[in-house]
């Protein structure tokens, strides 16, 4: 799931603004716009900055992208209250500005940032919700571009909850429809593009693989994180991401001087750009693979630092509950019975509230997709109702014709043979009469 979070910084979208008063001119305006989203990549704080000087215009489209930005921005770094007062901000500024093509695309945009704001809270249904809200303002205006990105998102979603074969199913329909339709796009929303989706088939598979361990799915997830370094261009998050994923596939092929070299390599990486999350993922991974093969003081220095990540820039939650796991059952194994129990307590806290958690969002996400398919259940049904009710009126009214002709025959039958009993007794009278005389 840590792997999630990356994916969808690189879904945040761009948009054009109509000019009011303002003190941020439309030129400084893109240019703030592109360094947002840039710096998103790789230095939250820097995207924050540039999201901030952007807040003090006066142009209410340009309030409601910076709102929106800084609520995912100051989601991702922890601030929790201040990112929901922010979005609140966002779709205020949304409220007052006049119906228009162009208020329909920044409020894409502002749902793009609030749903990824709740989906680094965990909150998958709700982020769901948003997403979809924001699919249907982008159909309104036929923003083919915006639509994709958004349906990128669900299907990142659909993977952190384990619907694997709906994720990969959607990537797949993404890449085709971007591969069928490049004219749409300039060379360097091409590259964002395919590697955006591409790393996420690879996630879908490497998920899909640990799910049900066959190896035809991890060669399908090595191909794709491939394809996605080939096309990360500009993007060295996406590169770093799939390399420290390719570390995972060396590491289960048993490959683990590959795997730890992998490793090191997104660990400097990550140290260059800042980029804490992987940082924490490639410790952790480096803990992982020391302690699997028995080396545990060599271990745990990586899975520490893990720890100390999270305390400091609540980096990555997933990595710091399997982190405290593996040290739990290091210092058990060292006979450290107090470190051990230490560790086994944070790790049984985290992972109650995780999975409780993740329990809850997989059922929403899950209705809330379902929505539309119960619908066309019950059209179905209905369909199937009209189509027995029309079959049985037919029928009804043949068994009404059948119990008629019947009873016709029957009343028939019975004065033909009360006919022919007068007709016999008439004879048999004659008969008689004749046979007197």
């Amino acid at each position: 799931m840590n792997r999630i979070y990356c994916f969808l910084f690189f879904f945040v979208l761009t948009a054009t603004f109509s000019q009011q008063k303002n003190t941020v001119i439309e030129d400084d305006y893109e240019t703030l716009k592109d360094k947002i989203r840039l710096y998103f990549n790789s230095s939250v704080d820097r995207s924050l900055v540039y999201a901030e000087q952007m807040a003090k215009s006066s142009n209410y489209e340009h309030l409601a992208f910076a709102n929106g930005a800084m609520a995912s921005i100051l989601q991702l770094k922890g601030e929790t209250d201040k990112s929901k007062e922010k979005y609140k901000l966002a779709l205020g500024y949304l409220a007052k500005i006049p119906d228009s093509k162009e208020k329909k695309r920044v409020t894409a945009d502002v749902y793009n940032y609030g749903g990824l704001a709740e989906w680094y809270r965990g909150n998958h249904g709700a982020a769901l919700e948003i997403f979809q809200s924001g699919i249907k303002v982008s159909s309104q205006i036929r923003d083919i571009k915006q639509i994709i990105k958004f349906k990128a998102n669900i299907a990142l979603l659909n993977e952190s909850v384990g619907n694997y074969k709906l994720a990969i199913k959607n990537d797949r329909e993404i890449i085709d429809f971007v591969d069928k339709n490049e004219n749409l796009f300039t060379s360097a929303e091409l590259l964002n593009r395919r590697s955006n989706v591409y790393l996420g088939l690879g996630s879908a598979y490497e998920s899909y693989y640990i799910d049900k361990r066959r190896i035809k799915l991890l060669d399908s997830s090595e191909y794709f994180y491939k394809k996605a370094i080939k096309y990360s261009g500009n993007f060295p998050y996406i590169e770093a991401t799939s390399r420290l994923s390719l570390g995972n596939i060396a590491s289960w092929r048993k490959d683990y001087k590959s795997a730890e070299r992998i490793y090191f390599e997104v660990v400097n990486l990550a140290l260059k750009n800042e980029q804490f999350d992987l940082l924490s993922s490639a410790y952790y991974n480096l803990g992982d693979l020391f302690q699997s093969n028995g080396e545990y003081y060599k271990a745990l220095p990586f899975l520490k630092k893990t720890d100390s990540l999270q305390v400091l820039y609540h980096s990555n939650e997933i990595s710091y509950l399997r982190s405290n796991y593996y040290q739990a059952r290091i210092y058990n194994k060292l006979n450290m019975p107090e470190l051990a129990h230490k560790h086994s307590r944070i790790y049984l806290d985290l992972f109650d509230k995780l999975e409780g958690k993740l329990n809850e969002e997989r059922v929403k996400v899950n209705y809330k997709q379902g929505e539309d398919n119960l619908k066309a259940e019950m059209l179905s049904i209905e369909k199937k109702y009209k189509e027995d009710s029309l079959l049985n009126r037919m029928l009804n009214v043949f068994y009404v014709i059948l119990f008629l002709g019947i009873v016709f025959l029957l009343i028939k039958n019975s004065r033909d043979k009360k006919k022919s009993q007068k007709k016999m007794i008439a004879l048999i009278s004659d008969v008689s009469k004749k046979n007197k005389k």
